[in-house]
């Protein structure tokens, strides 16, 4: 991501709504929702020139209905205009715990969890907990409160939970000790660069979430731009330096073409070739792949599934691992991207078939 990010005080967290199973709400419909929900709270940001912005993080199917989770950020009062993108400073916590993660990945503590993780730590005197399901972000509470009371009350949530009760165990990581304004400014800078976090921002709604509703914005942002001004003058110049050539092109003079020579036509018998290709002699690659249930991606860097050949034992593969003939091209949030010659197979996480 290029640009400059700013980090605001900002309180975050997790905002649940339920659905029907083809219902898919409009940012209209979750923000008539949740004012409806919190109605103190809008109105309190609403007197001091606040806001708020709702973010997807997950979205399952329970005996209700459509559940849906949110990431609300609350910025009380106005913010100042300023260059690049604004994120709430605690987010860089989560690059805390992604580092964490791959740490204990690399040395092998962290085989057979397939991304179930517990984080919390302190950001001042408020203690922030999110939650890693499957390698992505689906949690995040803050409350000043004391830590052991806290967070035996969030394990016991944990396994009451619709979604976080389908996973069998969730690796804990503590977020501890003192570091300084670097440190800090360094996380947050590697956070705001996260999967998750890079697509947000403060300052605007963001587009997904909009039907593209705001795009005009964007727009003259770009026209303003002095690399707009400057790539349309070398346009112009190669444009001109184009038309100048031609003007100053002299008409050639006409090629005098000879008559071709005079010829009959005739048939001639032909043998048939012994060598002549059918489809039948064309040799394909043979691709096949084995079946596999993708129970989750890390950090849109592994893959973890589980073979049905392999008696329910996980894997983790990376980019250019194989399956039988199959390789790993890609990892994505959602699932991941197979390849075998011509032959390319799209599986989601959770998803029988792909």
């Amino acid at each position: 991501m290029m640009g400059r990010v700013n980090a605001v005080e900002a309180r975050l967290l997790t905002w649940e709504c339920t659905t029907t199973f083809d219902e898919i709400p409009e940012q209209k419909t979750l923000e008539r929702l949740f004012e409806k929900e919190f109605p103190q709270t809008c109105l309190r940001l609403q007197e001091s020139g606040g806001f708020y912005r709702i973010w997807h993080l997950v979205s399952f199917n329970s005996s209700e209905g459509r559940r849906s989770r949110f990431l609300v950020a609350l910025v009380d009062g106005t913010l100042e205009k300023c260059g690049g993108r604004v994120l709430p400073r605690q987010v860089y916590l989560t690059a805390m715990a992604d580092k964490l993660i791959r740490e204990a990945e690399a040395l092998g503590r962290a085989s057979g969890n397939d991304g179930n993780y517990l984080c919390y730590g302190f950001c001042g005197n408020v203690l922030c907990i999110f939650v890693f399901f499957e390698g992505r972000l689906c949690h995040w509470s803050e409350e000043a409160v004391e830590l052991k009371p806290a967070l035996s009350r969030f394990r016991r949530f944990l396994q009451n939970d619709a979604l976080f009760s389908r996973a069998d165990h969730f690796d804990e990581i503590r977020l501890q000790g003192e570091f300084g304004p670097d440190v800090l400014l360094a996380q947050f800078k590697r956070a705001a660069r996260d999967s998750f976090w890079r697509r947000r921002d403060l300052q605007k709604i963001e587009r997904d979430e909009t039907n593209g509703l705001v795009w005009w914005p964007e727009m003259l942002r770009f026209f303003g731009r002095k690399s707009f001004w400057l790539m349309a003058v070398v346009v112009a110049w190669l444009f001109w330096r184009g038309e100048e050539s031609f003007l100053n092109i002299e008409n050639p003079v006409p090629v005098e073409l000879s008559l071709p020579p005079e010829w009959t036509m005739f048939d001639e018998p032909r043998e048939k070739s012994s060598k002549m290709y059918s489809e039948k002699n064309v040799v394909r690659p043979k691709c096949k792949l084995p079946e596999f249930f993708l129970k989750g991606v890390v950090a849109e860097k592994l893959a973890v599934v589980m073979l049905a050949s392999e008696a329910g034992e996980s894997r983790a593969l990376s980019v250019g691992d194989s399956l039988e003939s199959f390789v790993l091209h890609a990892v994505g949030r959602e699932g991941v991207e197979l390849v075998c010659g011509d032959s390319v197979v799209v599986k989601k996480v959770g998803a029988r078939e792909p």
